[in-house]
This record gives structure tokens, C-alpha cells and sequence, in this order.
């Protein structure tokens, strides 16, 4: 089988598997369900994706793969998105537009059962945890982000702001409710009053670090594509 036609086949599982666990939770979905849907048989799933857990995990990184690419191809067309206010606003957007995405940052156990709490979710929030250290390193190197606390205290109040933005919508049903981009305007006011540096950034400046975030960016993306579908089986 050619390498796109695999890759084509890998997508339609992605596709069935996405819209089953939206439709009934994760703890109902069974790989013969996703297969059927796929118009395929249960054992060509298994040539994609080892595991149960290993597609669903997949599912989700593809939906993460979409944020990224947004996110980069914003700091390319204004270098002014890779401020932590400009990000988190667009990260929020992107995420409440993205329903698999949203029960992930919510921890959803109703959509994603014990995947939301699988240690390979585990390891994916750890490399994105790695990623904000690296570019908040370059954005208080520059002059960019407040420098009153160490970088693991930021990244745990920006945590924490950003899971509250994502958790308080039942908490404030009936009360003070806004529309989606209110809330991202809200977060994003908050997040730059948290962590950056009073004043308009140079626009040199933040040319001159944009090439530099979106290689991090880039790099991170790699580690999340490599073997999301496995490797193509050699022959027809």
C-alpha cells in the first residue's frame, strides 16, 4: 500500500473514532464500532494504532496539531501573537472550537473516561509544559514578561488562570454570562496584566523572535506527528 493511501485510511479512522467518542463517550467506543463506521475491518485498525488508547490518544493530537498550525501561521502574518496574552486568547478560541480538545483541558470524564487520565496525555502536557518554559526563557531574555517569579511559578499561575477560564462556565450558569470571544478578551487582559512587562513591545524586536518561537513551536510539532499513524506497511 502506498504511503497516502495508508495515511487516507489512517485519517478515516481518526475521522470515525473523533465522532463516536463526541457521540458516546470514550468508555462506550470499542475499536469494532470505529472500524464499521471507517468501512473497514477491526484488524486494519490495529495496523494504524496498537491500542484502544493509542487511537484515542491520536485523535486528540491531531486536534492539537490544528491549534498549532493556527498558532504558527498567526506569528507568521504578526510577529505581535507570540506575546502570552495574544497566545492564550488564541489557544482558548481554538480550544472551546475544538469539543475533544475542551473535555481534554476540562479533564471531561464523561467524553474521554480514564483517557483523560492516561500518562500519555500525561507526557503531552509535559512537553507543551516544556515548550512555554522555553519560550518564556527567550521572552524575559528580551525583556518581554515580568521576572518577579521563576518560570515553574509562572507557568503554575498561568496553569491555573487558563484551567479556571476553561471550568467556571457551570459555576457562573445564569450569572454574568459572556459570549466566547468576551471570555477570551477577558483572559487575555488577565494574562497580560500577570506576566508581561508594561509598554508596547519593539516591533523589531518581536520580528527578530518570531523565527525563534515558531522553531519551538515546529519543533514540538514533530514530536506530536512522529508516529501518530505508525509506519506504512511495505508492498500492496
Amino acid at each position: 500500500m502506498s504511503e497516502s493511501r495508508y495515511l487516507e485510511r489512517g485519517e478515516r479512522i481518526l475521522d470515525a473514532a473523533a465522532e463516536l467518542v463526541l457521540r458516546w463517550g470514550y468508555r462506550r467506543v470499542t475499536i469494532d464500532e470505529v472500524a464499521k463506521l471507517a468501512g473497514i475491518g477491526k484488524g486494519t485498525v490495529y495496523l494504524h494504532f496498537k491500542t484502544r488508547e493509542a487511537l484515542f490518544l491520536a485523535v486528540l493530537i491531531r486536534d492539537s496539531l490544528g491549534l498549532f498550525d493556527q498558532m504558527i501561521a498567526a506569528i507568521q502574518a504578526d510577529p505581535a501573537e507570540l506575546l502570552p496574552h495574544r497566545q492564550a486568547r488564541r489557544v482558548y478560541l481554538g480550544v472551546m472550537g475544538r469539543p475533544l480538545l475542551r473535555a481534554m483541558f476540562s479533564r471531561d470524564s464523561d467524553v474521554l473516561g480514564a483517557l483523560a487520565h492516561e500518562t500519555s496525555i500525561a507526557r503531552l502536557t509535559e512537553m507543551k509544559l516544556d515548550l512555554t518554559g522555553e519560550l518564556y526563557g527567550l521572552l524575559r531574555e528580551h525583556g518581554l514578561v515580568r521576572t518577579d517569579l521563576d518560570i515553574p511559578a509562572q507557568q503554575y499561575a498561568l496553569g491555573a488562570i487558563q484551567t479556571g477560564f476553561y471550568l467556571v462556565d457551570p459555576m457562573m450558569a445564569g450569572k454574568h454570562e459572556l459570549d466566547l470571544e468576551s471570555r477570551a478578551d477577558a483572559l487575555a487582559t488577565v494574562i497580560r496584566n500577570c506576566v508581561e512587562v508594561a509598554g508596547t513591545p519593539d516591533p523589531d524586536l518581536l520580528r527578530a523572535l518570531a523565527s525563534k518561537i515558531i522553531a519551538l513551536f515546529e519543533q514540538l510539532r514533530l514530536v506530536m506527528v512522529a508516529g501518530m499513524h505508525g509506519t506504512p506497511p511495505k508492498g500492496d
